[in-house]
């Protein structure tokens, strides 16, 4: 009797787990039979390009890969950017970020994507990263993700927002 109680049980929950599941792709408007399996290429190229830049502190090469109401969060003040220039103003603050703690060597090294979804019009990505360099002559590291939602805007991905989860918030 006790082994049909465990099995009703663990059959009751599959079926709702599985429920559930789909509940939440129909709530969010995702036909789940849409997702892409791979991540397109030119995703992964603007991913990459805001990514080097962050450490090499170019502005223009993400002057123009944000939508005109994007928004960015990040650990450093003032904490958040919005609009069309908040890739440029988040770079600004990462390179005083780094320049007001002496940080020599920065780099950033893209791990591998575990998390994503897209369809043919917008894509979600989780991606892990560890920021590294040296401080006074002593070693630097700062590991934790950034998720990106990005949106085909007449014919070109945009980054509708971009957020930073340093691993200790996890």
């Amino acid at each position: 009797m006790k082994n049909i109680f465990t099995i009703a049980c663990a059959t009751l929950l599959l079926t709702f787990s599985v429920t559930y599941k789909t509940y939440a792709a129909d709530i969010n408007g995702v036909d789940t039979a849409k997702i892409i399996k791979t991540i397109k290429p030119e995703v992964l190229e603007i991913v990459n390009t805001v990514l080097k830049a962050s450490y090499t502190f170019n502005i223009e090469k993400v002057s123009e890969f944000y939508t005109p109401n994007a928004v960015i969060s990040d650990e450093q003040p003032p904490y958040s950017w919005a609009g069309p220039l908040a890739g440029v103003q988040w770079i600004n603050s990462v390179q005083k970020a780094v320049k007001d703690f002496k940080i020599k060597d920065f780099k950033v090294n893209v791990k591998r994507i575990k998390v994503f979804q897209q369809t043919e019009e917008i894509a979600y990505l989780v991606v892990p990263v560890e920021y590294t360099g040296t401080i006074s002559g002593d070693p630097f590291d700062e590991e934790g993700a950034f998720s990106f939602v990005l949106r085909l805007v007449s014919d070109k991905w945009l980054i509708k927002s971009q957020a930073w989860v340093p691993k200790s918030g996890l």
